[in-house]
């Protein structure tokens, strides 16, 4: 990934000090922006599964998570865990898409201040997925099952939900729903990487040493959320309700994805997309802005 025009000492060191630093930073501060989208894509996507929904459409869980709980504890309650988890999922996204990135170029005999083919960079943007679900889906667990079980009116913790999650399924438990993670991170980041790299590419016209504008930040970062979001959706859907459904009579992702398709066809598995890249477009925009920048930025 380009640096906005900078070139600094490389280093597999400070590559990964750099990575690990930049990244915990923009993904904290961009999750509490999107938290609150979340919140409600979690929701709907739950309300999907029951034979009636609880609301019939966004707006609707909006205004009636507002009713119920105010905007403090109906949007934003339980946010300080996924901030953690925002900040080990994102430095380790970049950490492990930048040292893939640069095993290669090691590989090949390249410089590492050279760039590598954008089909080569696909393929570390589907590592970093890959790498990154498992730190994501015990973070994403927890998330779910906190959002969904407050909705039940339930007095919950996250704490709680984890000793109860361990206590019927072991430290196992904590990764139910990896499979459906791995193959939405690996694909999303996938998109996500080669949307924003695509268009930096446009914008630069090949010029090394280009100086990339804020505003062209965004907009590379707003069509990586628009292409992992768009692309990976359904796996998604799919993959929440697996994690917050209830554990006394289980359903396999085979059976909660043919009772979304015979209920709502295939539009079904689209539930919350609207909300999800309300919140997907501007945060993507603020994470890569925020990780261009303070990186260029940093002593180091």
């Amino acid at each position: 990934m380009k640096e906005c025009g900078t070139e600094k000492q490389r280093s597999l060191a400070l590559d990964a000090a750099r990575e690990i630093v930049t990244g915990s930073i923009a993904g904290a501060t961009s999750k509490v922006f999107e938290f609150p989208f979340d919140t409600i894509k979690v929701r709907m996507q739950y309300s999907q599964s029951l034979p009636v929904p609880l609301f019939p459409n966004s707006w609707d869980c909006i205004v009636k998570s507002y009713k119920k709980d105010g905007i403090i504890k109906g949007f934003y309650r339980g946010i300080v865990p996924p901030m953690f988890g925002a900040a080990m999922e994102i430095s380790t996204l970049f950490f492990s898409y930048n040292m893939a990135q640069d095993a290669i170029k090691i590989v090949r005999g390249y410089n590492l201040n050279d760039n590598i083919k954008q089909t080569d960079k696909l393929l570390c943007g589907a590592w970093g997925g890959f790498c990154t679900s498992f730190v994501l889906t015990p973070v994403e667990l927890l998330k779910c099952r906190f959002q969904v079980e407050t909705l039940r009116a339930k007095k919950t913790s996250i704490p709680k939900i984890v000793r109860t999650v361990i206590s019927e399924k072991g430290i196992r438990g904590l990764w139910k729903g990896e499979t459906t993670t791995m193959i939405r991170e690996a694909g999303g980041s996938m998109a996500w990487f080669g949307n924003y790299e695509a268009v930096l590419r446009h914008f630069s016209q090949g010029k090394k040493d280009y100086k990339f504008k804020t505003w062209q930040l965004m907009i590379a970062g707003s069509l990586a959320g628009v292409g992992y979001h768009c692309l990976m959706f359904p796996v998604d859907t799919v993959k929440s309700i697996y994690q917050i459904q209830e554990e006394k009579n289980p359903r396999t992702l085979l059976d909660i994805a043919g009772q979304i398709y015979r209920k709502k066809g295939f539009f079904g598995f689209y539930s919350g997309l609207g909300v999800t890249l309300c919140k997907s477009i501007p945060a993507s925009a603020i994470l890569f802005v925020l990780y261009e920048r303070i990186k260029a930025n940093l002593p180091f």
